[in-house]
């Protein structure tokens, strides 16, 4: 019983710790960390898709499940002679991606956040980087801060718009899943 109670005392000791470690910014931080090491193209398969399951949410995780198949149906339907659904960076506005981020702020308004995160794309060195601010939408879970949603703010013609979740809808409802 003692040792309980101690086990207790001391994880209470930690908890505002832990809770200030894992704010909506860090969050976004370690998120994209994550996704500059991988550099995801298309719809992630199961293996990218698992690294970054520990900060989205569940809902999240499951629309991505959905245009994961979405994408195999598709696959299937054209005999693989189509291009896939999605193609290029699915987590931010431009094609190929960034290449650096900051995190610049993040609002929270009870259960939800919203992080200003500055994206750049340099394609080679020297050259003037394309640059642009996306909104990383997170929710607050028992377990922490969890990402929710990408909202898209490119501003160039070809720049992917709306949000991560918007794109994954249409590409599941392309291919009538």
């Amino acid at each position: 019983m003692r040792f309980l109670i101690a086990l207790l005392l001391s994880l209470a000791s930690v908890a505002p710790a832990l809770a200030q470690n894992t704010g909506p910014d860090r969050v976004a931080t370690n998120f994209y960390k994550l996704y500059l090491q991988i550099k995801p193209r298309g719809i992630p398969d199961t293996v990218v898709r698992r690294q970054f399951d520990p900060y989205m949410t569940s809902s999240l995780i499951d629309q991505l499940k959905r245009a994961e198949k979405a994408e195999a149906t598709h696959r299937k339907a054209t005999e693989n002679q189509e291009p896939p659904l999605l193609e290029g960076d699915p987590f931010s506005s431009l094609f190929e991606g960034a290449t650096s981020y900051k995190v610049d702020s993040c609002t929270v308004e009870g259960p939800r956040a919203y992080c200003d995160v500055d994206l750049a794309f340099m394609a080679e060195a020297g050259a003037r980087p394309t640059t642009w601010t996306d909104k990383l939408a997170l929710v607050r879970r028992v377990g922490g801060w969890q990402v929710d949603d990408v909202q898209f703010g490119g501003a160039w013609d070809f720049a992917q718009h709306g949000s991560l979740r918007a794109t994954l809808r249409d590409v599941i409802r392309q291919a009538g899943n």
